[in-house]
Parts: C-alpha cells; sequence; structure tokens
C-alpha cells in the first residue's frame, strides 16, 4: 500500500495561521454581540422602575414655570431694576469658572477681579443657618461672631447681581460658543463659590432677624429671590435646579421676616413658594427613563413629544431631548455598527427649527454634533482614564464598540 506523501511544513502554517484567524474572528464576532447585548441589558436591568407615570412626572414639572412667576410677585418689592452692567457680570461669571479659562466663557478684564472666588466650610454655614432658623443661638456676641463671617468683598458682587433686572438664558457665555462642538465640551458653571455667596447672604438675612431688623431680613432674602431669577429659564438642567435651591431658601426667610413685619401679602407669598418648590427629581427622572427606553427605536415619538411640550421649563425640554441619543443604547444593533444617522438627521432637522430661538436655539444646535460623535468617535468623549479600559473582551472588539459600550455604562 503505497505511503500517503506528508503535508508540505508551509501549508501546515498557513493552514494553522487561517484556522486561528478564522478562530479569533469568530470569538471577537461573538465577544462584540456579547458586549452590546450585555450593555443594554445592563441599562434596563440598572434602571429603577419610575415611581410615576408620564402624566403624573409631567405635571410635577410643569410647577416649575409657575415658580419663576411667584418668585417675580416677591421680588418686585425691590422695585425697578436696571440690565446687568457688563463688570457685574463678567465678575459673576468668573465665580463658577475653573482654573483652566474655557472660550465659551466672557472674557474677564485682567485686574478686576478683587480677591480670589470666596470658599469656606459650606458645612458650618449651614449649621449656622440652622440654628439661627431655629432661633437656637440669639445672644449678641455670638450674632456679632457669626456676622464676621459674612464679611467678604464679594458680596457687593452678588447684591449687584442680585438687584440686575433678569438677564438672557445664556448670559456668561460668549455668542456662537466658541469651543463647543458637542454638549460635552459645552462648560457647566461650578456652584460651589456662588452657593457660599447665596449662603453668606441668606446668613446675613437671619442674623438681622433674630437681631431685630426684620426689614433687612426680608431685604436680604428679596436679594436672593430676584437672584435666582437669573438661572430659572436657563436651558442648562443645573442651573434651574440652583434656582429653585436658592428660591426655596429665601422663600423661608422672607416668609419668616414678613410674619413679625406683619406683612400678610408677603407671607401668602412666601407660602405659596415653599409649597411649589418642591424637590422634582423623581418627575424628570421618570420623564427621561420613558423617554429613554422608548427612544430604542430611533423614530421613536415620545422624546419630540414631551419637547414641545411649552408647559415644562426649557431645561427639562433640553434634558429629554437627550434621550434620542442615549436611548440608543436601549438598542444592541446601534452599540454594535454606530448610532443610527436617522436619529443624527431628527436633531439636525429640530436645531435648524429652533435656531433662532434665543434660549432653545444654542443647546439644540449641539445636539446633532453630540450623536455624530456617539456614532462616529466614541473615544473622543471619553477621558484618557476611563478609555481603553482591561476589559478581558476589550482585544477582541472593533474600538468603536468597546468605546459606545463604555459611553453608554457611563451615561451620556
Amino acid at each position: 500500500m503505497p505511503h500517503s506523501s506528508p503535508t508540505a511544513r508551509p501549508s501546515v502554517v498557513l493552514a494553522t495561521l487561517a484556522a486561528i484567524a478564522i478562530a479569533l474572528a469568530v470569538c471577537a464576532t461573538a465577544a462584540t454581540v456579547i458586549v452590546a447585548t450585555d450593555v443594554t441589558r445592563e441599562r434596563g436591568s440598572n434602571t429603577a422602575k419610575p415611581q410615576l407615570t408620564v402624566a403624573q412626572a409631567r405635571a410635577s414639572l410643569e410647577t416649575l414655570l409657575s415658580l419663576r412667576g411667584v418668585v417675580d410677585s416677591m421680588a418686585a418689592r425691590l422695585g425697578s431694576q436696571a440690565p446687568t452692567d457688563s463688570v457685574t457680570m463678567a465678575l459673576s461669571t468668573r465665580l463658577w469658572d475653573t482654573a483652566a479659562r474655557h472660550p465659551a466663557w466672557i472674557a474677564v478684564r485682567a485686574g478686576s477681579v478683587p480677591t480670589p472666588a470666596p470658599t469656606g466650610d459650606l458645612a458650618s454655614l449651614i449649621e449656622q443657618i440652622r440654628r439661627l432658623r431655629a432661633d437656637s443661638a440669639t445672644n449678641a456676641a455670638e450674632l456679632a461672631s457669626v456676622a464676621r463671617d459674612t464679611l467678604t468683598p464679594w458680596m457687593a458682587v452678588w447684591r449687584q447681581l442680585a438687584n440686575s433686572a433678569p438677564m438672557a438664558a445664556m448670559w456668561g457665555y460668549q455668542k456662537g460658543l466658541p469651543g463647543v462642538s458637542t454638549a460635552a465640551d459645552l462648560p457647566i458653571r461650578n456652584y460651589a463659590a456662588l452657593r457660599q455667596l447665596y449662603l453668606l447672604n441668606e446668613l446675613s438675612g437671619w442674623i438681622a432677624l433674630r437681631s431685630g431688623a426684620p426689614g433687612v431680613a426680608l431685604l436680604r432674602a428679596l436679594e436672593n429671590l430676584s437672584a435666582s431669577r437669573h438661572f430659572l429659564d436657563a436651558p442648562v438642567l443645573v442651573d434651574v435646579l440652583a434656582g429653585r435651591t436658592i428660591a426655596a431658601a429665601a422663600g423661608r426667610l422672607a416668609g419668616d421676616a414678613a410674619r413679625v413685619l406683619g406683612d400678610n401679602q408677603m407671607v401668602t407669598l412666601a407660602t405659596e413658594l415653599d409649597r411649589i418648590a418642591q424637590p422634582g427629581a423623581t418627575g424628570f427622572m421618570a420623564l427621561q427613563q420613558a423617554a429613554e427606553r422608548d427612544a430604542a427605536d430611533p423614530n421613536a415619538p415620545l422624546a419630540f413629544e414631551l419637547f414641545d411640550d411649552e408647559k415644562l421649563p426649557f431645561a427639562v425640554r433640553v434634558e429629554i431631548l437627550y434621550a434620542v441619543v442615549s436611548g440608543a443604547c436601549y438598542h444592541t444593533r446601534e452599540v454594535l455598527f454606530g448610532f443610527s444617522p436617522e436619529r443624527e438627521a431628527r436633531l439636525r432637522a429640530l436645531a435648524v427649527r429652533y435656531q433662532s430661538h434665543p434660549t432653545l436655539g444654542p443647546m439644540l444646535g449641539l445636539m446633532p454634533g453630540t450623536a455624530r460623535m456617539v456614532r462616529e468617535n466614541p473615544m473622543s468623549l471619553l477621558p484618557s482614564t476611563e478609555f481603553p479600559t482591561s476589559g478581558t473582551f476589550d482585544f477582541l472588539l472593533p474600538e468603536g464598540v468597546a468605546a459606545r459600550a463604555v459611553v453608554c455604562q457611563r451615561g451620556i
């Protein structure tokens, strides 16, 4: 029986390499599908079931618009207000700028900042206010000691801002938002220094009230209420929530001062403000989750329907619209192959429609770019410390899929 000729060694090597390549391709495909599927499954399982229906959530958030009306009625006691001068606006913007100047902020003239932005122990400040509200620290020596904590040159800036007429919704940002092409590029106000100032002004009011000067206490409350109006109409949710927090605290001080003064009209307004300035986070989360799940289909209508609801604040409408982008994380195919161009097209059409709107226009202009970056270059949306990761399948995954998986897991 003739012996079979041995297979040439080069052929064996090539066959082995081909088998390895096929195995790697199969494993890579499997790993890619597994990771993308796990992302959509994880988002679904980690999302707490909302306690409110969409209708209930919408109703709870509509009160934010009526809050502005009550604040306006109370702040009207301060009398007519002139527009904010450029120096005060620049100094106020400097309060929430970070050490690295972002080109989107308006410029601050060199030498115009009197001192570094105020810093301090916020927990101690809040505790001082709590004790004064409870009337548990009223002796003259202690009040005088606490009053020294309120002395800072920046209080003049805060009060000037407070006594200014409401500004445009995107105040503090330069026209055209230089250096910003997607929502990830937009600098968000740093509220640490601003919080220090409104709390110091509130503390001044409580000191005045416990020192027998309710008129001064009411003035400080009205200043903070007036300042809150600069944030309540913003298209950025964190700004609106900051404005609501300032207004709610100022309303409590105004109510206590008004009761001592026998000002029944102000007491009524303060009571109404306290009623409607309740936390709206639950309502917002319920709407966001419903819109995201609906937006797993790129042509789904819910997020756009909510955006068109003029009873909702601008910021809520803008944030809900981001569900059109983040909702794709519930769609395995889009995590695999890139977010659907239909999402970007719908957002681009909306941006064109609202491009002249002074509040919504600048924010909507960022959304098509955000969708495009998640679809085409998700790596650019992640800090170097978060990508690439060291996951088990990372070496098998296409870079875009791996990055989209991380983006979806950390949130858009």
